[in-house]
């Protein structure tokens, strides 16, 4: 029996939910997954019957600074974070030596020492040669994002591009099949029950917000109006006519098929979820985050939507419900993309069979 041990950053829901999407594809075909994660990440995961055991480690997270990520408080806070790191990797330590996987994946967690001593082949979930791409390429670049580049995404690259033996690296843009090294290239990976709905030919009527459950996910602040438009919002609480707040959502895809246009942050599984889906979507990165803010970019040059400041929201909403049709022309001219989660586990299994 294949044994494979998930670490997962569970700072908020994208790495879960796409860490999930791949496990329920391992565990059709028979593979035993354990997890080890974090914060939302032991949330989310908990009533998953697909995973046998869950191990909790402390979080590393971003500094902040009114509300914001602050790369100073962050590189501040370098301590404190070897601190965490070196529990967790006690914690690695000890499921490796019980679980004895036949390999490791890890999406956004850094233990790779006791993987590597262990002689346990080590995967990786990352798309950061996307981002540094997009960055390079993607027009109308902001100055802002730039910091967060240089001493997140750039070196997040090159650490994946040298420690794990395998990235699997998802992409938004069925045309970007690039890859190098040890970088492979999927679809976007989304949970099995995601799948495309038929594109509407009838007047946008729903709206979900769904914004992300992190410190850095932004707040829904409405005072406008849209008459004929439900607007449901996942992932808060809150109190504004004709809003309906579904608070903490464990299973956010009921909500999302009935969607006209979809709100999101710029994280990527949000977004691959919302286009696999094909809806229109409005992408609010999180300032000062070069991935989110490719992301949307991507989105744009898609013609799937637009990418918008968190302090316009009810102006996004106004742009993208007036633009609908172009959206939705947009999803009509992409090709039919296969779920990334499929090619991800047959690239583990091929891996974890040949290490």
């Amino acid at each position: 029996m294949t044994r494979a041990l998930f670490m997962v950053n569970g700072l908020g829901l994208g790495n879960s939910t796409r860490c999930y999407a791949i496990i329920q594809e391992l565990t059709r075909r028979g593979v035993t997954v354990e997890i080890v994660t974090s914060g939302n990440g032991t949330w989310f995961f908990k009533d998953k019957p697909e995973v046998g055991r869950i191990d909790e480690v402390p979080a590393l997270q971003y500094g902040k600074k009114d509300g914001r990520i602050s790369m100073a408080r962050t590189l501040g806070a370098v301590g404190k974070m070897v601190n965490s790191l070196r529990a967790a990797e006690q914690v690695v330590a000890t499921a490796i030596e019980r679980f004895r996987p036949d390999f490791v994946v890890a999406d956004s967690s850094y233990s790779f020492r006791p993987v590597k001593r262990a002689g346990v082949p080590l995967a990786a979930l990352n798309n950061s040669d996307m981002v540094v791409r997009g960055i390079r390429n993607l027009g109308n670049r902001p100055r802002s994002v730039l910091p967060q580049y240089t001493f997140v995404e750039f070196p997040d690259y090159l650490y994946h591009g040298r420690v794990p033996d395998l990235v699997v690296s998802p992409r938004l843009d069925p045309n970007d099949r690039a890859q190098s090294g040890r970088f492979r290239a999927v679809g976007p990976i989304v949970r099995h029950d995601c799948v495309p709905t038929p594109i509407s030919d009838q007047p946008p009527s729903r709206v979900v917000i769904m914004l992300s459950g992190s410190a850095f996910g932004s707040q829904v602040n409405m005072a406008r109006e849209f008459p004929g438009i439900t607007i449901d919002v996942m992932g808060r609480d809150g109190n504004l006519p004709g809003v309906n707040f579904h608070g903490r959502v464990r299973d956010s895809l009921p909500l999302l098929r009935q969607a006209d246009l979809v709100v999101v942050n710029g994280g990527f599984s949000a977004v691959s979820e919302a286009v696999f889906l094909r809806k229109p979507t409005i992408v609010i990165p999180v300032p000062r985050h070069a991935e989110q803010w490719a992301n949307g970019r991507t989105v744009e040059v898609l013609n799937l939507g637009l990418s918008a400041d968190e302090d316009d929201l009810e102006g996004a909403i106004a742009t993208g419900l007036a633009n609908i049709e172009k959206y939705r022309a947009g999803y009509r001219a992409l090709p039919v993309v296969r779920n990334g989660a499929e090619e991800a586990a047959d690239l583990l299994l091929n891996f974890g069979r040949h290490r």
